[in-house]
């Protein structure tokens, strides 16, 4: 057992007026960012009761104050209104201090209470935990829908901003520092012929055609804690992307991860598409959730919102592979490049099927 961060973890602790000393800990290794603890305090000697700590990975958040400062405006306008039943939004206990983090030895670290009886999943194929992640990250959207934007800090600018994610792409192509250009030929034409079709959603913010929303920006299904005998949503987790944007691109990415037939860097493209029962249940969940607030421009781009998100990510891939893998980590040869094609094949997929994908949206809004 680490010494250094048994006695990490009791100074965090010391911060907090929680009850009890530390039992036992151990480490949750699912996540790829933060590093994560699940401790264990023994109250009593008939009582137990178990917390999540927390150290934020100051590498890809550069600014962990104001990642903390948005989750805690987050939590301070959502509480009032999440009833006992309902699905919940992470919060972070105030430290002595009153601040919802703590430093320790320059580290950040945050601490919140442990959910009991939930999973978490990596991959589903029952369609009750697509309706269910559908509907927690649409409540999740109605819940925030009045919280003012400039309560809000832009922790990541341009996030999602489809055309200059574009524009840095056929920047690197014109570069082409690794001479990889002449073999991605095919791939390159594509993403010049969708160029003006993936930067609709930004070009119709920038004319006020689409209001800003409180999105998450990291929709993935495994960001929604479920009860493990139900399947119903309990809580939704990890909020340090969250920030103003689109709703069509919280909508799209959940959609690109949740309803792909294949996993995200699958080689035999024959396998990869949009499972229409996937999309259909989120589609559902989302739409049933956020009744009563988004504007008919919205509910009528939200499809589009997965075909450019898709769009989006591939042309990051394959930039990445063009400019030598500096990015996203490799797992073999060529990783990047068989990540592009399948999102490539993806987006290629929802723009055949994006008559039926608007008419599902319809039918649920």
């Amino acid at each position: 057992m680490d010494i250094n961060i048994i006695q990490t973890l009791k100074e965090v602790s010391d911060h907090y007026d929680l009850p009890g000393s530390m039992k036992a800990f151990t480490q949750c290794v699912n996540g790829h960012i933060n590093d994560t603890y699940r401790v264990l305090l023994r109250i009593d000697q008939n009582t137990e009761k178990e917390y999540i700590f927390q150290r934020i990975n100051e590498y890809v958040f550069k600014e962990p104050a104001k990642v903390m400062r948005n989750i805690k405006e987050i939590s301070l306008h959502t509480r009032p209104k999440i009833s006992d039943d309902d699905c919940d939004i992470i919060t972070f206990l105030d430290n002595k201090h009153q601040k919802n983090y703590t430093v320790v030895n320059g580290d950040y670290w945050r601490v919140c209470y442990y959910v009991k009886n939930s999973v978490a999943f990596d991959y589903a194929e029952d369609s009750r935990v697509l309706y269910s992640a559908g509907y927690a990250f649409g409540r999740f959207q109605q819940l925030l829908s009045d919280l003012p934007m400039e309560k809000l800090y832009v922790t990541i600018p341009d996030f999602h901003n489809t055309k200059k994610r574009l524009d840095a792409f056929f920047e690197i192509v014109s570069l082409d520092p690794m001479i990889r250009a002449k073999d991605v030929k095919e791939e390159i034409a594509f993403f010049e012929k969708y160029r003006e079709l993936a930067s609709t959603l930004v070009d119709l913010l920038e004319k006020g055609e689409l209001p800003l929303r409180v999105t998450h920006n990291d929709t993935k299904y495994n960001n929604i804690l479920m009860d493990r005998d139900t399947l119903e949503p309990l809580c939704v987790i990890d909020l340090d992307t969250v920030m103003p944007g689109l709703a069509a691109y919280d909508f799209g990415d959940a959609i690109r991860f949740a309803a792909n037939t294949a996993v995200e860097d699958e080689r035999d493209l024959s396998k990869v598409g949009l499972n229409m029962e996937h999309y259909e249940e989120f589609t559902r969940g989302f739409m049933t959730a956020c009744q009563g607030f988004l504007t008919p421009k919205e509910v009528e781009t939200m499809a589009l919102g997965a075909i450019v998100i898709t769009i989006e990510l591939a042309s990051r891939f394959l930039a990445d592979h063009l400019n030598g893998d500096k990015y996203f980590r490799l797992h073999r040869p060529d990783h990047n490049l068989d990540r592009a094609r399948c999102q490539i094949k993806l987006a290629q997929d929802m723009l055949e099927k994006y008559d039926i994908m608007c008419e599902t949206v319809n039918r649920y809004a």
